[in-house]
């Protein structure tokens, strides 16, 4: 069983701008990614459903009982309509991952996807750079300014965003995963807004989200986490070194 898409509204997604980001190391992009949602008014666009995502249902802001998914949402951003995509878990099998990346690829065949997330680093190195899964894309982003990496990170990335990204070329969608250092042991406000300040710079999107939103932010996620946290990384990758997304 593939991905269930439950649109709230349906508008046309192909050639359009999507910025993406799962829980990962630090949180980073899901922070920076929330934290534009929250500031810019994000309206609500589909929940995607997978059968691998994690068993839990919440209630909402009506108090109404809704299945695990991912959201995608629209913002605008300069006059312009971008996209949104984040959750607070991925699918749990790397079969699922790969189910749900296809799908977020084909509804924006044609367009841009642009993943953020974070890797681990020691305290003094604070750094954001780019990688693509595109020879003719990764011109295209140097060309504007991007830092485009060729040798890192060295043992790869894995995850639902690590799929779209990779996958892209496959659907017609020009990819590219932006990342920014972080020691990665709690979330990170300043990798997030560190990371958002890059987007806006090398894309020319303004995305004026002050420090203190990603800052309210952190902690909420803070004060959800309550007990030990299951460690999905180990079970996906034998490679420790990996970051996942």
């Amino acid at each position: 069983m593939g991905a269930l898409i439950d649109w709230i509204s349906q508008p046309n997604t192909s050639s359009e701008v999507l910025l993406v980001a799962m829980p990962g190391v630090g949180d980073v992009g899901k922070l920076a990614i929330d934290a534009v949602n929250g500031e810019l008014d994000a309206e609500p666009i589909a929940r995607i459903i997978h059968p691998s995502l994690p068993p839990l249902a919440k209630l909402d802001e009506n108090g109404l009982l809704v299945p695990p998914h991912i959201l995608l949402s629209r913002i605008e951003v300069d006059g312009k309509h971008v996209y949104t995509l984040t959750g607070d878990a991925q699918p749990m099998t790397p079969e699922g991952q790969h189910e749900l990346a296809i799908s977020v690829l084909e509804m924006f065949s044609g367009g841009e996807i642009m993943v953020l997330a974070g890797m681990s680093a020691s305290a003094e190195r604070k750094e954001v750079f780019s990688i693509t899964s595109c020879a003719s894309y990764r011109i295209e982003l140097e060309s504007k300014g991007v830092d485009v990496r060729r040798g890192e990170p060295e043992a790869g990335v894995i995850g639902l965003a690590a799929l779209i990204t990779a996958l892209g070329p496959l659907k017609n969608v020009k990819t590219s995963c932006t990342i920014a250092t972080t020691l990665g042991n709690s979330v990170d406000p300043v990798a997030a807004q560190l990371l958002l300040e890059t987007i806006r710079k090398w894309w020319g999107l303004p995305l004026p989200v002050p420090i203190d939103a990603t800052e309210r932010l952190a902690q909420k996620v803070k004060n959800m986490q309550t007990g030990d946290q299951k460690d999905l990384i180990s079970e996906l990758s034998e490679s420790p070194d990996s970051i996942y997304m």
